[in-house]
């Protein structure tokens, strides 16, 4: 099998702008999860859903063995263009 030419993927899953419901259940949030390739270290997925956005990682073990701490940095950054931008991250 070939490698591909690149290890990261990085994709957005536009979702609903408005909530949905599921047999009276109002769905509070979508969480995205990527199918992981061979060859491939890390993939990046965000979705929208209802006004808000959500990121799911997912990592080889060997090639990011820290995949939380990039969790953590994501989480400080997202926090930091919020506030440079002046937009409520509630």
């Amino acid at each position: 099998m070939v490698r591909p030419p690149f290890n990261l993927i990085i994709s957005n899953v536009p979702g609903p702008d408005g909530p949905r419901w599921f047999d009276g259940a109002r769905m509070v949030g979508m969480y995205p999860l990527s199918i992981p390739l061979h060859g491939i270290a890390l993939n990046i997925t965000c979705t929208s859903y209802d006004g808000r956005l959500g990121f799911g990682l997912t990592g080889c073990r060997r090639t990011v063995p820290r995949l939380q701490r990039l969790l953590t940095f994501l989480d400080d950054e997202v926090a930091a263009l919020e506030k440079a931008t002046g937009v409520s991250g509630a």
